[in-house]
């Protein structure tokens, strides 16, 4: 078969099957430094980077046969896009990702595995009996676990970051199948050896001083998860302070919000602390029954200092933010609006679940609320109201946007802030709002959270609330 003699790859060969033999007279290649950029381009173009340590000469091709060069494209140019959930300054998946593959056999397989589920549920939903994709994505798990348990029992130095990049998407493909319970098992593990190959007895994480390290990221998107799975609706034990096993000790040291962020890599960070700070002492139950609107409700449960603390911290993190997020509502911004928007809306939704927790009527406008307030674009006459109305009227400019993902994403977006509305949403229009904007995101999933169960759970309280009367 005659050589085209393109590059990187041969077209005729990968069309064929055939392996190609190369170039009789390859030519120098001038290596340039690595950037990585997915099929749409990154939003984030003026933003440092945490320095890496990678391959500066890596080209981004598998070496195999033309079904798997295929299934990693898809990986490359799509997956790993949509698994930052629109956070696309996050190195860990447009960056770091497509390294491990190229290093460990066993991350590769576990990449091609999600990319055959994720192409399978983009095509029928899994509504396909014998899907090739399906059938394709458990070969190559099954075959990334072979890979895995040479690399355990081998008595060779590993990087024991693989363990957690493997956690990572072991957790992510067990999701994409609906196990959720055993991606949780599986991430619990492999935190477990990382540990032990560590040597450490407590991973003691600090969310606002990680150096960006490759294992730093790793952490951090561990620690996001872990956070994640603390806010379960049907958690039987609240007091957990970890499911995955990480010592969240930073959550108590002192810190300094800037007067202006530079980027929202970092206003996350910030956002993601105070939230942890902030989660509520409050059982979920099963039937989403609401809690009290806070006008002479429950007893503070962390005293109210500290709740006017974080109230306080909250303000000050949208003052900081506030210009980076009037910048993404412009036409030049646009590219970002997606993960800005979700930042204020968790940043909302934290409010909200402040507000729940005071003893405290919401309507009084006095300096008490002046913090509370400044969250707000638009304050009406019930302050809990106002900031839910926010929520869901951004939330339907982010369902709307051209940048929002429907598929599975690794990350929390709007879908725990608007849970928070779903349970403490004292009017029907709200709830209403809620089933519409569950409609329009199917079938997305935010990890853990799942926008059809969502969906019927929304109609079920709805539909509960209307028989008993408002």
């Amino acid at each position: 078969m005659k050589c085209d003699e393109g590059k990187p790859e041969c077209a005729r060969c990968l069309k064929f099957g055939a392996t190609c033999d190369g170039y009789n007279e390859p030519k120098k290649v001038k290596k340039e430094k690595l950037a990585i950029v997915p099929r749409r381009e990154l939003a984030v173009k003026c933003q440092s980077l945490p320095a890496l340590q990678l391959q500066p000469d890596l080209t981004f091709h598998l070496r195999g046969d033309a079904e798997d060069t295929q299934y990693f494209r898809f990986f490359r140019d799509e997956i790993a896009y949509e698994l930052s959930g629109g956070f696309f300054d996050e190195p860990i998946w447009n960056h770091m990702i497509l390294q491990s593959c190229h290093e460990a056999p066993c991350i590769q397989k576990i990449a091609l595995s999600i990319a055959g589920l994720s192409r399978a549920l983009k095509a029928n939903n899994f509504k396909e009996e014998r899907d090739p994709h399906v059938e394709y994505a458990l070969q190559a798990y099954e075959k990334s676990l072979q890979h895995f348990r040479v690399f355990v029992a081998s008595n060779s130095t590993h990087d024991p970051r693989m363990l957690l990049m493997a956690g990572l998407l072991i957790y992510c493909f067990e999701c994409l199948q609906g196990n959720m319970e055993n991606a949780i098992q599986q991430i619990k593990s492999m935190m477990s050896v990382f540990k032990s190959m560590r040597h450490m007895k407590q991973l003691d994480y600090s969310h606002l001083t990680r150096k960006g390290s490759f294992e730093d990221e790793l952490v951090s998107e561990i620690a996001r998860l872990d956070g994640q799975l603390l806010g379960r609706v049907y958690d039987p034990d609240i007091g957990n302070t970890t499911i995955i096993g990480i010592k969240h000790g930073h959550v108590w040291d002192s810190y300094t919000i800037p007067e202006k962020f530079t980027d929202i890599r970092t206003a996350r960070r910030f956002l993601e602390h105070i939230q942890h700070l902030s989660r509520p002492d409050v059982v979920h139950d099963e039937k989403a029954q609401p809690l009290p609107v806070p006008t002479q409700g429950p007893e503070i449960s962390r005293g109210e200092g500290h709740i006017r603390i974080m109230r306080a911290s909250l303000a000050k993190w949208w003052s900081s933010f506030k210009p980076i997020y009037d910048f993404t509502c412009t036409p030049e911004g646009d590219d970002n609006f997606v993960p800005a928007a979700t930042l204020r809306i968790t940043a909302l939704s934290t409010s909200l679940i402040l507000q729940t927790n005071m003893t405290m009527d919401p309507r009084q406008a006095t300096e008490n609320w002046a913090d509370a307030c400044m969250l707000l674009m638009e304050r009406g006459p019930d302050l809990f109201e106002s900031t839910a109305k926010e929520i869901l009227d951004l939330s339907r400019k982010v369902v709307g946007h051209r940048r929002f993902v429907k598929g599975f994403v690794f990350a929390t977006g709007i879908m725990s802030p608007l849970w928070i509305v779903l349970i403490t949403a004292c009017k029907r229009e709200l709830l209403v709002d809620i089933v519409e904007l569950f409609k329009g995101m199917v079938p997305r999933r935010e990890g853990y959270w799942n926008s059809v169960p969502l969906l019927e759970t929304a109609k079920e309280v709805l539909a509960k609330r209307d028989a008993d009367g408002w």
